[in-house]
């Protein structure tokens, strides 16, 4: 197993060359088996071909022989000789002899090399005459009925052939061919032939079947007349040291090839007839050169089947090693990835799918340098904070989680900014303020002490206020009127503004609700871009089968990645215009307000006009008592100025309190209430510096039946 485990390439040459060898073997297996039949088919054909082929060249070459025998047999010379001839006269003295001598001479002649002599033995004299001269005596030890191939003759009624024997005379294997004599049916004698086997043997000699195999040639009584072995020749099949098997083969005729041992040899082996003689030619040859062609091609099939494994492991191992090098590469770019140094260089040139990823390794590389980026921005600008210094630039664009870091950074810098820019306005309007209180509380109890030396010139024109007052209380009379008018104008005006106060707080709660309903498309982009990885995951399982759907799966994750975004710029603009209606709400509630304080004043005013007119008219009775009050205020006068000097004091006091909060609000560097803070100055420039990533190249067809891809449970998103 850890031989698997250390290498692709090896598990691709396992996984492929195992099932190949199983292959191979089954192959193997089948195809020996059938050319091994078809050999020993045809090895046993050539067998069968050969041992026939053999038996009739012998049996063609006998035939001539036997042909003449035949043919003599029906010479009427023979048979009419025979007749003629009796125990009483010896057949040479008779006066047919010379012919009979000169036409066995001539049957001799014929054929001088493999005959030997013809003859013709008569029956009732038992006398013998040869083409070669001899006579038998008459009388003596010569009987024709007993000689072996008299016996044969008799035993088949017709044509004999005998035992092979040597000749006396010339040492040849010579055999006898003889046949019956008829005469009125019955026979008379037999003529006969004898014929050497040296032809035979070399007809036999010249056969050849195969490298190493032979024939044998023996006859009807199993007594072998030819063998490569000289030693069992004219032995009987019974004689010789072979085996059980052999002896079987050469007794029985086979209609088949049969398989034999002998010697410890397995041999192939056929028996044929020789025509109608009885003898057989019997045709052997070793098993291992029947099954040389077979083992020569095994041996080519074994060899051709090794090479081409060893073809296949090679290429299997190149074609690995191209795929493996891409990955190495990978690993050794995670690796340095992992340990931080994000200075990777992927040379990965192919069209497969290392490419891709080594495409999303770049891709994950930028993505991680723009988050080093963030970071350290950020971290820069919490150090800018930590100083004192909110006026906060930021040079990235955040994307993803790092956009919420930098929205609670940005509000957080700026709700401390306004706090203490309100701090630093309150301390300037306090500082201000006690210099103003201070200024007036002396100004104050100047004032008093010049109001007690001017209350006695008010008394004295009290006199001329009261000719005043009297006009003024015409004068307010008239003024009542025109607040009247005014009062109606304003009351109008409000129920105006109360319509008005209405349609904003309509178009408020529609913006709401639009608000509610890019919420659920930001949710629904939100469940599309998870239901697009899972599909990418499931797709990422199903191997190739599923590269089409992973596709399907990208492409639907980013156009949920596209109404995410369109849904939050959407957002972004209805809160905008929600915040501007909010701001003309609060607005014409201010002044539908201000319109009811304008009413209630008019109203009010109209009240007070009355009262002036009514109180003018009093105020002339109550001159008189104006002066009393003169002398009281004058009194008051006196008591306020010292008053006075004492705020001065405390006035100048809460100055310098206010002074010191001053200065330690000029240690924060705050960006001004009256210029817009602007937190994506460089955004523009960032977005044209920004790497872009190529994006996979999609057909616009593969998405016009997206709906019919992307489905759970039978909902469609």
């Amino acid at each position: 197993m850890k031989f698997l485990q250390k290498s692709i390439a090896r598990k691709m040459i396992l996984l492929t060359v195992v099932p190949l060898i199983v292959l191979f073997c089954v192959l193997f297996v089948l195809v020996s088996g059938h050319v091994q039949k078809s050999i020993n088919q045809q090895a046993n054909e050539i067998v069968r071909t050969s041992s026939i082929s053999a038996s009739w060249q012998i049996s063609r070459y006998l035939s001539d022989y036997t042909t003449l025998v035949k043919t003599a047999a029906t010479n009427s010379i023979f048979s009419e000789y025979m007749e003629k001839v009796t125990m009483e006269t010896p057949v040479e003295e008779t006066p047919e002899f010379p012919e009979i001598y000169n036409e066995l001479k001539r049957i001799a002649g014929i054929d001088t090399t493999n005959i030997l002599a013809a003859w013709i033995a008569d029956l009732d004299s038992s006398q013998l005459i040869m083409s070669d001269g001899y006579v038998s005596e008459l009388g003596g030890n010569w009987v024709i009925t007993q000689r072996p191939w008299f016996i044969n003759m008799k035993e088949k009624m017709g044509l004999s052939i005998s035992e092979p024997y040597i000749d006396v005379s010339t040492q040849k294997l010579v055999i006898t061919i003889a046949i019956p004599i008829y005469s009125s049916g019955e026979m008379v004698g037999a003529f006969g032939i004898d014929m050497s086997l040296d032809q035979i043997t070399a007809i036999m000699s010249s056969l050849r079947l195969g490298d190493t195999g032979y024939f044998c040639f023996v006859t009807d009584k199993n007594t072998i007349l030819y063998h490569p072995t000289t030693d069992f020749v004219l032995k009987n099949i019974d004689e010789v040291s072979v085996s059980d098997d052999a002896k079987a083969l050469v007794k029985n005729i086979s209609t088949d090839v049969v398989q034999y041992e002998t010697g410890g040899n397995a041999m192939c082996g056929f028996n044929t007839t020789v025509g109608n003689t009885g003898w057989k030619v019997v045709s052997s040859i070793p098993r291992s050169e029947v099954d040389s062609p077979f083992i020569q091609l095994r041996t080519i099939l074994l060899l051709t089947m090794l090479v081409i494994l060893i073809a296949i492991c090679v290429i299997i191992y190149f074609a690995a090693k191209g795929m493996i090098n891409p990955l190495r590469k990978l690993a050794i770019a995670s690796d340095k990835i992992a340990a931080g140094d994000l200075d990777v260089d992927l040379d990965i040139r192919t069209s497969d799918e290392a490419s891709l990823v080594a495409h999303s390794f770049e891709k994950t590389v930028v993505r991680l340098k723009g988050y080093i980026a963030y970071i350290n921005e950020i971290s820069e600008l919490l150090h800018q904070i930590g100083n004192g210094d909110f006026r906060l630039t930021f040079k990235q664009k955040y994307d993803g989680e790092f956009a919420i870091i930098k929205d609670a950074l940005v509000s957080t810098a700026e709700m401390v900014n306004d706090t203490l820019l309100q701090i630093n306005l309150a301390a300037e309007q306090v500082a201000s303020g006690s210099d103003q209180v201070s200024s007036g509380a002396q100004a104050l109890s100047q004032g008093a002490t010049e109001q007690a030396s001017s209350i006695e010139e008010l008394s004295a024109t009290m006199n001329d206020i009261s000719t005043q007052i009297m006009e003024t209380a015409e004068n307010a009379t008239q003024a009542k009127a025109i607040a009247k008018e005014a009062s109606d104008a304003t009351a109008y005006g409000k129920e105006q503004m109360e319509l008005m106060v209405e349609a904003m707080e309509e178009i408020s709660r529609t913006s709401n609700q639009i608000g509610k309903i890019i919420k659920n498309i930001d949710d629904i982009a939100f469940q599309t871009n998870i239901l697009a990885l899972n599909a990418a995951v499931e797709a990422a399982r199903a191997g190739n089968a599923g590269r089409g759907f992973a596709v399907v799966a990208d492409e639907v994750r980013n156009l949920a990645s596209k109404s995410a975004e369109s849904a939050k710029n959407t957002a972004a603009l209805i809160e905008n215009s929600l915040h501007a209606i909010e701001k003309g709400t609060r607005i014409v509630n201010g002044t539908a307000t201000s319109l009811e304080g304008i009413v209630r004043g008019s109203e009010h005013s109209a009240e007070i006009i009355q009262k002036i007119a009514d109180a003018s008219n009093e105020q002339a009775q109550s001159i008189t008592q104006v002066n009393l009050g003169v002398e009281q205020i004058s009194a008051v006068v006196q008591t306020n100025s010292a008053t006075a000097e004492e705020e001065a004091a405390a006035s100048e006091e809460l100055s310098a309190q206010a002074q010191m909060l001053k200065e330690l609000l000029s240690k924060f560097i705050l960006a001004s209430d009256g210029v817009e803070r602007d937190v994506f100055d460089n955004t523009e420039k960032l977005d044209s510096e920004k790497p872009s990533f190529d994006e996979p190249d999609f057909e616009e067809s593969s998405f016009e039946n997206l709906e019919d891809y992307i489905e759970d449970d039978g909902t469609k998103y």
